[in-house]
């Protein structure tokens, strides 16, 4: 569908860049809204029944959420403000993204191997930058999330 096809802002993307960008902001700003729900719920059920690694576990996931809304925001907004593309700024705009996604699947295999480490850590009484095993699986989870999700888009990048 050409750019002249498109009747309103909601017509389906128009460009390969433009589905990704869409499919990347759509997921994570729903994954942040589940991580803070899910988290926040967690977090109270484990102070009521005094469960602190339930309550780190919630509280991570929330923080991890109310970052993510931030970026996916910053997503969105950048893609409102941005004009029209030539061909050759959107090739160009597409290897970005894809060379951005692939540094974030590095880092986010970092998360999950850091999220491993502190969870046994504190299943042995440890603690790591004051986090226990319950922020280290939520660390776990979160970066799992992001690396499938960035490898996913990558993929459709390259």
């Amino acid at each position: 569908m050409d750019q002249s096809m498109r009747t309103d802002q909601s017509a389906a993307p128009a460009t390969l860049l433009e589905s990704v960008e869409t499919d990347l902001t759509t997921a994570l700003l729903a994954w942040s809204a589940a991580s803070i729900a899910i988290g926040a719920t967690l977090a109270l059920v484990g102070r009521r029944t005094e469960n602190e690694h339930l309550v780190s576990f919630g509280r991570q996931n929330a923080a991890w959420g109310a970052i993510d809304a931030l970026i996916a925001g910053g997503g969105v907004l950048s893609r409102r403000r941005r004009g029209p593309l030539t061909v050759e700024q959107e090739i160009k705009k597409a290897q970005g993204l894809r060379t951005l996604l692939l540094v974030n699947a590095a880092a986010d295999v970092g998360y999950v191997l850091g999220g491993l480490l502190m969870n046994a850590r504190g299943r042995k009484g440890l603690k790591t930058l004051r986090m226990d095993a319950g922020d280290g699986a939520a660390i776990v989870v979160q970066g799992a999330f992001l690396l499938v999700l960035d490898v996913t888009q990558a993929r459709r990048l390259g």
